[in-house]
């Protein structure tokens, strides 16, 4: 059992309460101020006034932390690896001590708590990337594949997401259309070019109700996390667990190696913030980093030096993306009166060499696009991928398709890449970042962008010969349908999404001479730093890599526990 942090850590976390005076604080009642006369007390908290001492780190207790706090893990980050791992690891072990560093904090709203980062705002979209017989994982370590290969791997990633396909979402709204639009790819797949299966889109939803059926409210990490805060806050109460700690607004920069010690890999012992610098004289305590793909990489960078020199950041893959938006008129007698959405997966893969893509179908039908525009926004899978109020004007008796297709970019490219750069002054930002679209690159999104007019016709069914697609004027406030297809520099989005493989990981770094990290999460160089996140992947695949992620996450605290277990036996 992990020892517990000294006392004022502990003395400093407030009781768990929820009233509002204890958030806020208590009104003022002295002789010539009672009961808010002739002078009112707090009328306007704020988000951070309103929830820093009940689920932050208060300044006081983060001194206490810089003075002689030790952790068993300090997690850099709080997105979606970070709340596996935590969960996870609490799980096994509800005395751990963990300390969750966020650069993030909370705005000025009551309601915008973003702690969480993007995780606040994502696509909840969670394929597996083992999909019965196709191995998506190219390139990936054979442990890992086996790793992945496992039922109860999926299985647990997809109940801490709540992942459920959208056929099974307890909604009329993903009703009969989503029923039809799946029966249409699964029927038509072959008529797909490059196409190796269709199904409905599997999810990330909140929480079930109470009669334990699913309506679609959109995974966040923030309220699991702040569940798991308070569950840990009342074992600790009961000397039944360890508090789990959040500092918000604490940006980490870098950490240092203990170099005196034997062998070729070294414990961290001090950890750079902009709030101060934390000690771990033991080096005992885990360094988590449950960040970005940059954001990792350029830690490390700035932190270990030789050993990934050469390495870290030599590799750079991600996805290509293109947005393709149709429609076409839909039979009067399956129209229903109210909002219709269905949310369908198409996956594929150029067979020369199995380079990857899928098609993110979301099909909309709304008879009143005034009323329904908030909900078709708010309930559609993807935001991004959400059709706007101009596109439902006028589309009543039509399905309006939104396909957004990702390729995935060529891990093998060296005009792709993250650099150190030194110079810059900002540690948390000093790399040069270049992606390169190579011809094989250029090659697939090409027919990637076939496959998904295909998907359309096929889905159009007999009505393939009226489909008509949206062309946004170059001004980006208006636009029109016709029967031509968008033009490539259209349908084609700048920018790359779900960074990967900048710290790829290999079951033999001797070897591998541009790898990062080893199959015990790793890098090379360092005893007590671990890494998490789709900068482990040595290829992107085109699946969305949050349920892979998630999973990876999961197993490392999982191996830590047992390490753990190990060394008390020892």
């Amino acid at each position: 059992m992990p020892s517990i942090n000294p006392e004022p850590l502990v003395a400093s976390t407030p009781p768990h309460s929820t009233g509002f005076h204890h958030r806020v604080g208590e009104p003022r009642r002295t002789p010539n101020n009672a009961f808010g006369f002739p002078t009112p007390g707090p009328q306007s908290p704020t988000a951070a006034t309103a929830t820093a001492k009940h689920y932050f780190v208060a300044e006081s207790t983060w001194q206490d932390i810089l003075d002689h706090g030790e952790y068993d893990d300090v997690v850099v980050g709080s997105g979606l690896c970070a709340l596996a791992y935590i969960d996870e690891a609490l799980r096994r072990d509800p005395y751990r001590k963990i300390l969750v560093l966020e650069r993030g904090g909370v705005k000025s709203r009551f309601v915008d708590v973003i702690f969480s980062g993007l995780c606040t705002f994502w696509s909840a979209w969670c394929p597996r990337a083992i999909h019965g017989k196709w191995d998506l994982m190219r390139g990936f370590p054979k442990e890992v594949v086996a790793l992945c290969s496992e039922e109860k791997f999926w299985k647990r990633a997809e109940e801490l997401l709540h992942v459920t396909t959208a056929d099974r979402l307890d909604t009329p709204i993903f009703g009969e259309l989503q029923r039809e639009i799946d029966q249409r790819l699964m029927d038509g797949i072959q008529r797909i070019r490059a196409a190796d299966f269709a199904q409905p889109a599997p999810l990330a939803v909140g929480r079930k109700t109470s009669l334990s059926t699913w309506a679609f409210d959109k995974f966040s990490t923030p309220g699991p996390l702040l569940a798991i805060h308070g569950k840990q806050l009342e074992l600790a109460q009961n000397n039944e667990g360890s508090p789990l700690s959040i500092a918000t607004n604490t940006i980490v920069e870098r950490f240092e190696l203990d170099v005196d010690g034997e062998g070729p890999n070294h414990s961290a012992v001090v950890l750079h913030t902009s709030r101060g610098t934390l000690c771990f004289p033991s080096g005992k305590t885990n360094i988590i980093l449950a960040a970005g793909a940059i954001p990792a990489t350029t830690l490390l960078m700035n932190s270990v030096g030789e050993p990934l020199k050469d390495r870290a950041g030599s590799r750079l893959s991600g996805h290509f993306l293109s947005h393709i938006v149709a429609r076409f008129p839909y039979e009067v007698g399956k129209l229903r009166p109210h909002l219709e959405i269905a949310a369908s997966y198409v996956a594929g893969r150029q067979k020369e060499n199995d380079h990857q893509f899928h098609i993110q179908v979301t099909a909309i039908h709304s008879p009143h696009p005034e009323r329904d525009a908030e909900d078709a926004a708010r309930l559609c899978p993807d935001y991004a991928a959400a059709a706007t109020r101009e596109q439902l004007k006028g589309s009543e008796r039509y399905v309006v398709l939104v396909c957004a297709s990702l390729g995935e970019l060529s891990e093998i490219n060296h005009h792709s890449w993250v650099r150190h750069n030194p110079e810059h002054p900002d540690v948390t930002t000093n790399v040069r970042l270049q992606i390169n679209v190579s011809e094989a690159d250029s090659q697939l999104w090409e027919l990637m962008d076939e496959a998904t007019y295909d998907s359309i016709d096929v889905m159009a069914g007999d009505q393939a010969s009226s489909i008509e697609y949206w062309h946004q004027d170059p001004d980006a406030t208006t636009g029109k349908w016709s029967s031509r297809r968008a033009p490539t520099k259209q349908i084609h989005i700048q920018g790359v999404v779900h960074e990967t493989s900048t710290l790829y990981m290999s079951d033999n770094l001797e070897e591998d001479t541009t790898a990062s990290v080893g199959l015990d999460y790793r890098p090379r160089g360092c005893k007590n730093v671990y890494v998490t996140g789709g900068s482990l992947f040595p290829s992107s695949g085109s699946w969305n890599p949050t349920l892979t992620m998630c999973g990876l996450a999961q197993d490392l605290a999982e191996k830590l526990h047992e390490e753990n277990g190990e060394k008390s036996k020892k």
